[in-house]
């Protein structure tokens, strides 16, 4: 493996999916199954995307190189002077990720990360302390303008050192996330009327925008009404669009709209703040919706879910990633650590 490939974390049993998403992405490429939820790939400069989206990666690593350490004494002494290196003419702010792909029974367990990052660090105390200044404790989508270092363990004793530049980030920006190893947990409710909750407010997170008060709000195929019930929870207006009523309590808002009728057919008849679906259809379909509400500027943030029923779905991504990119909106295509066979869109029109 050279420094110019890219190694990519995703959930346990999808790696053969993601292989196949990148292999579309990356034309004239083999993507390769390394370990449990880990995928490389050396793209082909002649045919690499200028800004890839990659929706079933958690997480990218580019221009990494492979570590071998029996050790956590090892890990630091041979992943320490990489990161010394690499960041030897940056300046700014920049953070350090270390995580596996974690799971019941697997032999990356989170305590041996964090003793790697502690050992990192303290090694930094005491070769190069200006890094120590300058790093930041922050993960999230609001942190702009540094580095990102990563270590990606895929067993205890081997993995990968990548170091990427604000600019490289940028660049990636659409299949790296600012979290480390990609994952975002959220808080459980049981209040909610499903679990589909999770889903919006893991999209937040990563949008790093909440549902405000007094915002508006169109919820497509809202029943039961778990994206209604967070929109109202944060002290929006939401227009609910669904042949079938909500829960009781949330057909009671005062804040809520009830329209019953086809969520596909439905126009608003001003732009609204948000545009927000669930609904179960084919994925060319909601390539459909999205084309019709970003087009007529309906909406000015969306979060829209794909859902697939095989892996003859799968490829239809692409037109949609291709429309998206050719529309001006700031987007990201993800399948959130709360989608199940399914993927996320959202973002901010353009």
């Amino acid at each position: 493996m050279t420094e110019s490939a890219y190694v990519f974390s995703c959930e346990p049993e999808w790696e053969g999916i993601l292989a196949g998403e990148l292999e579309r992405v990356f034309p004239h490429s083999l993507a390769k199954r390394i370990d449990n939820g880990w995928v490389t790939i050396e793209p082909d400069d002649a045919t690499a995307a200028p800004a890839p989206v990659v929706a079933f990666a958690s997480q990218c690593l580019p221009c990494v190189t492979a570590i071998a350490a029996d050790s956590i004494a090892q890990w630091v002494l041979a992943a320490g002077p990489i990161l010394i290196q690499s960041l030897a003419d940056h300046s700014g702010p920049w953070r350090l990720h270390v995580f596996g792909v974690y799971r019941p029974g697997g032999s990356v367990r989170p305590g041996r990360a964090k003793l790697i990052e502690n050992g990192i660090v303290d090694l930094l105390r005491k070769k190069q302390r200006r890094l120590v200044r300058t790093m930041s404790p922050s993960a999230g989508p609001n942190v702009t303008g540094g580095s990102l270092a990563q270590i990606g363990l895929v067993t205890p004793s081997t993995g990968y050192v990548s170091v990427c530049s604000p600019e490289t980030l940028h660049a990636l920006r659409r299949c790296t996330s600012p979290f480390p190893g990609g994952i975002v947990g959220v808080p459980l409710d049981r209040r909610a009327p499903s679990r589909a909750f999770a889903k919006l407010l893991e999209a937040e997170i990563r949008l790093g925008r909440q549902i405000a008060a007094g915002e508006t709000c169109v919820d497509l195929g809202s029943s039961p009404g778990s994206w209604a019930y967070v929109a109202l929870q944060r002290g929006a207006h939401v227009t609910a669009v669904d042949r079938s009523p909500l829960r009781a309590d949330l057909m009671e808002h005062p804040e809520l709209t009830f329209v019953r009728g086809d969520a596909f057919r439905f126009e608003p008849a001003e732009t609204v703040d948000w545009l927000l679906c669930d609904v179960i259809a084919f994925p060319d379909r909601l390539l459909e919706l999205l084309q019709r509400w970003l087009t007529n500027c309906w909406c000015r943030w969306f979060c829209v879910t794909i859902k697939f029923r095989g892996s003859d779905d799968y490829p239809k991504l692409e037109p949609i990633k291709t429309w998206l990119a050719s529309s001006g909106a700031e987007f990201q295509l993800r399948r959130l650590t709360n989608n199940k066979n399914e993927v996320t869109v959202m973002g901010a029109c353009a």
